[in-house]
């Protein structure tokens, strides 16, 4: 079973980081800290199929779940990436319930959906029964769509119809320029935006969550309080970066007293 979406259900908040590095060996030392799944993003980062594979083993190894942010809403490119077996499939900027509609299908096999035949690691490379595989896939893989520009918002009681989708993602960096306000992510205007996705989203039965960078406990303190049921926070990047800063100014406070 999917423990990501198993958690989700029972009414958990589950807690995330992003993957943007290469080397799988920092999804191997991160799954092994006790996040409940790690974000790996092929949209924003250098990590092609090739690496993206190796990400997906350590996350095995690491008995962590992985979630997989795709470059765009094209069955072309998420059918390698679901022959690989991940616990989910994260779509970015879905703007209309055409769009979300084509991003499950592409998940699924027909008639269901349009997704072509050709697993590979996600049966195991034989280990997994087929029919069993068919029976249970589209329940298991989880069918992810990020609401991150106002188009979305402007539409999302049709896209909230598409029974598939498993779970909503807000992107308030996208979202907020959408709304001419780029950078501004805390802006009043935005912050009565974020609620509003994340009320009409329960309100359709759904969970939601954020995807959001290195910040403070203050802003995660919010987006609890915002009632938001997947939370990712920081990427690889942050924390290489804040840990490999701090440890500097720590040596340089010391050796100059």
């Amino acid at each position: 079973m999917n423990k990501l979406k198993e958690k989700i259900q029972r009414g958990e908040t589950a807690f995330g980081t992003h993957i943007s590095l290469n080397d799988s060996t920092i999804t191997e030392l991160v799954g092994n800290l006790g996040f409940d799944y790690l974000w790996i993003d092929t949209e924003h980062t250098a990590i092609d199929l090739y690496c993206l594979q190796q990400h997906l083993i350590a996350a095995r190894a690491a008995d962590v779940a992985a979630i997989v942010r795709v470059p765009w809403n094209d069955p072309v490119r998420v059918k390698p990436v679901l022959e690989m077996g991940p616990a989910g499939i994260v779509f970015p900027m879905i703007n209309s319930y055409e769009e979300a509609k084509k991003a499950v299908e592409s998940c699924m096999y027909p008639p269901k959906g349009i997704r072509g035949f050709g697993p590979r690691r996600a049966i195991q490379f034989g280990n997994i029964n087929l029919q069993d595989y068919f029976a249970h896939i589209d329940q298991e893989l989880m069918k992810i769509v990020q609401i991150e520009h106002i188009d979305a918002v402007q539409d999302l009681d049709r896209i909230l119809t598409v029974d598939e989708i498993d779970a909503f993602i807000i992107g308030p960096c996208d979202l907020a320029a959408s709304m001419g306000k780029i950078g501004e992510w805390d802006d009043q205007e935005v912050l009565a935006v974020y609620q509003r996705i994340i009320d009409q989203v329960h309100a359709a039965g759904k969970p939601v969550g954020v995807s959001y960078g290195a910040c403070s406990e203050e802003v995660i303190r919010q987006w609890r309080d915002r009632g938001v049921n997947l939370i990712s926070i920081a990427a690889d990047t942050d924390l290489l970066f804040l840990g490999a800063k701090s440890v500097l100014d720590q040596m340089r406070n010391i050796f100059k007293s």
